[in-house]
């Protein structure tokens, strides 16, 4: 597969358009200042700050902007300066916005009207330049709306100007054109509906954003050869699902690739492109991407291209397992394309789910949602799960809930208890970790164009990047300082107290031994059976904690106690936990592969070249002094790399690559032989 592929698959389907819900909000105010709060599209009640709950509902549309009001969000704030904008008849558009020096989190966010500034004045004589025969809609309005990030994590209104220079309303347009153009999703631009938008927003003549987005991928691969996007049309050859991956992804799922997620959360946010990504975690316990997609038809058809385009440019290694969300089309195209990787529906989504499914019964128990979880992350056996889901399912009178059915039909793909023997990299269950809507609610991934959502995107990805890179700093530079050893015998001691915490007893002896492990400390006095083999040197807990994270249990500890093992053996050691987990083993074994085949092909030899120009790169920028020692070190072989390649050609075109090689060992061994 090539870079820049397009594939044309037949029967590639328009999608249904969720409609982006601009009204229907409450809005409170307490204090002097007002509070607006948006919940999809309905009408809500706001605490106010003094606690008490203000009564009757506000009408969103008879508010507004004024300086002081609070939003949760600053989409929120868009979503009610856009609401606005349609009401008083004016269009919207993002203008500046400020980041945080500390974390690099956006804190300042501008929305101007479309009018906004003065054209700006072209060249007629650079041809270099395509235009189009249009004119500007720029009158230097001054109309405005800026909001602020305050500590608490409210975004405040800090300016607003309501006066316009232009006329106000949508003349130009007839009523039922302007609602058509205004309840057009950001993702029908990018796949026209049928064969005459195709021509204007797809592929074809007329460009359009998808134009765009494309050109920007040729930019991106010409600045970086490892840059690898794929395309696929439908029959009208407008543009269906857009896939891209960088080099760092590639050479991220290297160390990491053995859990992956297909993280589709972004799905909440209405305004963005279908947007899903293959995440992971690092040996950091932080959100790492392996790749990216505009996914507008989400049908099985299209799943089972993205996987196939995916695994393909990961060289067919297959991950060892796959969390998806509950959808049957992606299930469904996992299966084929995944056969033999572990799959598993992501049990944040279904909980997520369930807020919506049984919002009833969310707000008329309110402990119902804490006993759910219990039900569904305390289990240790089947049994035990099964009484306590039939006891909650008892206790709120939920006997004929068709969804709380079906989620039991496939507990089996969901709860953690019957997923425990398989890796996924989870060391705490119970912990939320960072997904893909959240990265864009931390860097404000907003705008609609998937041009610029991909190019936010790459720079929160540097930040992801940067932040890693410090880590790896930080482990590296205490792993070795004296002063940390007494920081390391504390950590060994408070696992030793820990581990007596246990009450153990052998229930077997000989070659294989059985422990049986008790918890002391926990309430549920759990038991757990732990099984030593002496001859192979192998552990085993009823738990599975090692097989499900990767990480040995503290039974297995207790028991090594016993056995007088002071030393873990190696297999109990991931690699992808430790320290060295982006060691140059992987890299040099690679590289090895591609020197002794003389069949791959030059881009997969670039490629590997750009993985470990990056992790040079990684390593270079340390620190000013082994910045420079980089710089040399990479200009020395630069040199040598142009002389080979000058050596090369200057021997004709017949000589091989082998030939070549053999002579530079003959002239290495000559100069060897005669000291």
């Amino acid at each position: 597969m090539t870079s820049g592929q397009f594939d044309d698959v037949e029967g590639v389907r328009g999608v249904e358009m969720l409609e982006l819900r601009l009204g229907g909000g409450g809005s409170c105010s307490s204090g002097g200042s007002r509070r607006y709060c948006r919940r999809s599209g309905e009408n809500r009640r706001c605490r106010s700050r003094g606690g008490g709950r203000r009564k009757g509902w506000v009408d969103q549309m008879s508010q507004e902007p004024a300086p002081g009001m609070e939003f949760e969000s600053s989409d929120s704030a868009r979503a009610f300066y856009v609401a606005y904008a349609e009401r008083i008849g004016f269009r919207v558009r993002n203008s500046k916005s400020f980041t945080s020096r500390v974390d690099e989190t956006v804190i300042m966010r501008r929305f101007v009207c479309s009018k906004q500034g003065r054209p700006t004045k072209k060249d007629p004589f650079d041809l270099t330049k395509k235009r189009r025969n249009r004119v500007s809609s720029r009158e230097g309005c001054r109309a405005m709306f800026q909001v602020n990030r305050r500590e608490n994590g409210q975004w405040v209104v800090s300016r607003c100007v309501l006066e316009h220079c232009h006329p106000l309303g949508f003349a130009s347009l007839p009523p039922s054109a302007f609602r058509k153009k205004m309840t057009k999703k950001p993702w029908e631009i990018l796949s026209g509906g049928g064969a005459g938008e195709a021509q204007q927003t797809g592929l074809g003549a007329g460009g359009g954003v998808a134009q765009s987005l494309l050109e920007y991928f040729k930019r991106m691969q010409v600045d970086n050869p490892a840059f690898f996007y794929a395309i696929q049309v439908d029959r009208n050859n407008c543009v269906a699902n857009v896939f891209w991956a960088d080099a760092r992804a590639r050479m991220a799922y290297s160390y990491f690739g053995d859990a992956v997620t297909l993280d589709m959360s972004c799905k909440k946010n209405k305004r963005i492109l279908p947007f899903a990504s293959f995440t992971g975690v690092n040996h950091h316990r932080q959100l790492i991407v392996f790749g990216s997609a505009f996914m507008t038809d989400e049908s099985e058809a299209s799943f089972t291209w993205l996987f196939e385009t995916w695994i393909s440019l990961m060289s067919g290694r297959c991950p060892v397992s796959l969390t998806t969300c509950l959808d049957e089309k992606v299930e469904s195209a996992a299966e084929k394309v995944f056969p033999n990787v572990q799959h598993r529906i992501c049990r944040r989504d279904i909980l997520s789910r369930c807020k919506d499914k049984l919002a009833d019964v969310y707000t008329m128990y309110p402990d119902f949602k804490g006993e759910l979880k219990k039900c569904v992350n305390d289990p240790e056996t089947d049994e035990e799960f099964r009484g306590l889901w039939a006891s909650l399912i008892g206790s709120f009178g939920l006997e004929k809930n068709g969804w709380l059915q079906y989620l039991f039909s496939i507990r089996h793909k969901w709860v953690p208890l019957y997923l425990k023997s398989s890796f996924f990299a989870e060391i705490c269950p119970s912990q939320k970790l960072e997904n893909i809507h959240k990265l864009f609610q931390r860097h404000s991934i907003t705008t609609t164009t998937p041009r610029d959502i991909v190019m936010q995107f790459d720079r929160a990805m540097a930040s992801q990047y940067e932040k890693e890179i410090q880590a790896d700093s930080v482990t590296i530079s205490t792993g070795g300082v004296e002063d940390s050893i007494s920081h390391r015998e504390a950590s060994v001691r408070d696992l030793y107290k820990g581990v007596l915490g246990f009450l153990m007893e052998r229930i077997e002896e000989g070659i294989v031994s059985k422990f049986q492990v008790a918890d002391v400390d926990n309430a549920r006095r759990s038991t757990y059976l732990v099984t030593y083999n002496a001859s192979e040197n192998r552990f085993s807990c009823s738990c599975c904690k090692f097989e499900f994270t990767g990480i040995l249990c503290r039974h297995v500890f207790r028991v090594c106690l016993v056995v007088g093992m002071m030393v873990l053996p190696e297999d109990y050691i991931l690699r992808r936990w430790t320290r060295n987990a982006k060691s140059n083993a992987l890299l040099l074994e690679h590289g090895a592969a591609l020197q002794n085949s003389n069949h791959k092909t030059l881009s997969l030899r670039c490629n590997d070249l750009c993985r470990d120009a990056i992790r040079y790169a990684e390593e270079g920028v340390a620190s000013a002094v082994v910045y420079k020692v980089a710089k040399t070190a990479l200009r020395r072989a630069f040199s040598e790399v142009l002389a080979a390649k000058k050596a090369i050609y200057s021997m004709g075109p017949g000589i091989t690559e082998t030939l070549y090689l053999f002579m530079t060992i003959q002239v290495y061994l000559f100069k060897y032989l005669s000291k």
